[in-house]
């Protein structure tokens, strides 16, 4: 380029210092038909061109993708409906069971009632049976008052109980002879017959009270009875017999210790005490 400006302007200098002619006029076209050389510069930056990132096996494989996607979808949806409908049958099945909770609620609280009142009917009457037990004992302990029970007395087939209970009587008591004859009413055997041998007792009921209390106090220590291994005694009631085995410690100790002790009923009495079987 400074070559070019040099020759240039030599040119030009010359064509203003010397006079133009047609030689001159020529190297002058010359020069100017001479193309200059092109000035160094820095040519423009080449445009990037955009990547193609959509290939048909990428398309494919997220249609594949969404595909799938879509597949889940639906399951995860049917699975919804399904657990849904599940959960209408849970809560219709829990108001059934609620309703069966109550209906047996109800019932237990009516039979709940009715257990409280057969309850009460029940301690009532086991107040009544007690009462009337008391009252049954009460009347068969008054009615055995006009009765003996003899042990010991020799038992044999086809027995006349009558001669036999009013001999035994009459030695215990000689002073009723001739009156106890009509005075013993009924009179019989205890329970079934002993298989072992044994001699069952024998209950004799006396038509006058007063009869058989003198033969009562007959009987106590009498000799006769003990040189025959017989005894009398009262004709207790179960009950009272039980009562009185359960005194009887109680009333052996006090006579050691020289006490007077009786039993009267089902009590005991030591010293005019009372005393009542636990």
């Amino acid at each position: 380029e400074l070559v070019s400006d040099v020759g240039l302007s030599n040119s030009f200098g010359v064509l203003a210092d010397q006079p133009a002619s047609a030689h001159a006029l020529h190297d002058m076209d010359l020069c100017l038909a001479t193309s200059f050389p092109a000035s160094p510069a820095k040519s423009p930056p080449s445009k990037k061109t955009k990547k193609k990132t959509g290939t048909t096996g990428e398309l494919t494989d997220v249609l594949h993708a969404i595909q799938e996607l879509s597949t889940k979808q639906d399951a995860t949806f049917q699975k919804l409906i399904s657990i849904e409908n599940s959960t209408d049958a849970t809560t219709k099945a829990v108001d059934n069971l609620s309703l069966v909770v109550q209906k047996l609620v109800s019932d237990v609280n009516e039979h709940s009632e009715k257990m409280c009142r057969f309850a009460r009917d029940i301690t009532e009457l086991q107040s009544s049976d007690k009462d009337v037990r008391s009252r049954i004992e009460q009347l068969e302990r008054y009615s055995r008052r006009w009765c003996l029970k003899m042990h010991g007395v020799p038992e044999t087939k086809n027995e006349n109980l009558h001669s036999i209970v009013l001999n035994i009587l009459e030695n215990v008591a000689p002073d009723l002879r001739g009156k106890l004859s009509d005075a013993l009413d009924v009179m019989h055997r205890v329970g079934r017959r002993n298989q072992d041998g044994g001699h069952r007792s024998i209950i004799v009921r006396f038509s006058t009270r007063s009869l058989r209390d003198v033969v009562w106090r007959a009987a106590k220590d009498n000799a006769y009875l003990k040189e025959s291994h017989q005894r009398i005694s009262e004709a207790l009631i179960p009950a009272d017999v039980a009562a009185r085995a359960k005194l009887w410690p109680i009333v052996k100790k006090a006579r050691e210790e020289g006490k007077k002790a009786s039993f009267s009923g089902p009590f005991a009495f030591i010293d005019g005490q009372k005393i009542e079987a636990s």
